[in-house]
């Protein structure tokens, strides 16, 4: 047996590295493999292969990409080119991937989170190292808790609904019940019966519109000219209160991809909001501003403004700070906005002084009602 030369030594400690390197990749519950900068695996721990079937070997011959990264969750095909890993190894960029799906030997998909960071070797990029795990305990969780929300929320409502209808309808037995005692039935109490009939009207039709399902029948539209018309319908009830609407935006079209009568309804209920706020006397100032993504919409008057408690209850079912109001309007918005046009909604206001509701549309979404 001839003795151990330095170079014999050199390979049993970089078999000895490789070894406790291996070890302590498979001794992780996530899936970690690294890629080379020709896309061949240069590892593949164990939890990556209980995780998908897939070992080492069968990367040898086939691209990894297309055997658990080749479709999407909508069944769409997704090529190398569209693929977040390969985007970060050509560029060095660390990225974070939160919804996706990795396909197993099997032709099953599950869904990942994953993180993909650069390898780094004496200052220059050498590969990439992916760090993922199967979420689906994780989507099942959240799917609950959305629909313990819900749950929640259509308890909240129908306790309101019960209190809203409740109060004008004790009112309507009530004259109802004068009517058949009193042979001097005064004009004005139909007046009042009118109006209580026209309260639960309101109520009833601010609710169908939150939950009626709509056809998703987007087009594209100009938001000047949606808020020009929704202007023209409301300068009457605004001059009788004397109040000006005063629009400010340039001659430029802001197009987006909308459902025009929701945001024409969306407008409607901000303008008639800011008017309710004033007493009289007052302005309502419309602005509508644009860059390369977004257009925002912002509706202030100069009435007397919110308290920041206030603020964190607008879009509450039932909260509303007017005596007569529901909350429900500001709840169809919110809606409207947020889940069927993936818009923002934002309040500022100060007491005394005003307030300010401000949306942001993207130009361009996925058309799809959530």
């Amino acid at each position: 047996m001839r003795p151990s030369t330095p170079e014999d030594q050199l390979k049993i400690e970089l078999e000895k590295a490789t070894s406790l390197n291996q070890l302590i990749l498979d001794s992780v519950a996530e899936g970690i493999y690294g890629i080379d900068l020709q896309a061949n695996v240069i590892f593949w721990n164990k939890a990556a292969e209980q995780l998908t079937g897939f070992s080492i070997t069968d990367f040898e011959y086939e691209n990894l990409h297309d055997l658990i990264h080749h479709t999407d969750k909508e069944g769409k095909h997704v090529p190398l080119t569209d693929c977040p890993v390969y985007h970060a190894l050509n560029t060095g960029e660390s990225l974070l991937v939160e919804d996706d799906i990795f396909w197993r030997k099997d032709g099953t998909s599950f869904p990942v989170e994953y993180t993909i960071k650069p390898m780094i070797e004496d200052g220059q990029n050498v590969g990439t190292v992916i760090t993922f795990r199967d979420v689906t305990e994780k989507r099942k969780t959240e799917q609950l808790l959305e629909e313990w929300e819900k749950l929640s929320l259509v308890g909240q409502m129908s306790a309101g609904i019960a209190h809203e209808i409740r109060n004008p309808i004790t009112s309507l037995k009530g004259f109802v019940q004068l009517l058949h005692q009193s042979k001097d039935f005064k004009a004005e109490y139909f007046q009042i019966m009118d109006a209580e009939f026209n309260r639960i009207e309101t109520i009833i039709k601010e609710l169908l519109m939150f939950s009626k399902p709509q056809k998703a029948n987007f087009c594209e539209r100009d938001v000047k000219d949606i808020m020009r018309h929704v202007v023209l319908l409301m300068d009457p009830q605004a001059m009788m209160k004397n109040i000006q609407l005063k629009t400010v935006w340039d001659h430029t079209d802001a197009v987006v991809s909308c459902l025009d009568h929701q945001l024409k309804q969306v407008f409607i209920n901000l303008i008639k909001n800011a008017m309710e706020a004033i007493v009289s006397d007052g302005e309502v100032v419309i602005r509508i501003d644009q860059d390369e993504e977004d257009v925002t919409i912002k509706v202030s008057d100069n009435g007397p403004g919110m308290s920041p408690e206030m603020i964190a209850k607008i879009g509450e079912p039932f909260f509303s700070t007017k005596e007569s109001g529901t909350g429900l309007g500001m709840m169809v918005t919110k809606n409207i906005i947020q889940n069927n046009h993936h818009g923002s909604f934002h309040v500022e206001s100060e007491v005394d002084k005003g307030t300010t509701f401000t949306i942001r549309l993207p130009k361009e979404f996925e058309r799809q009602l959530r």
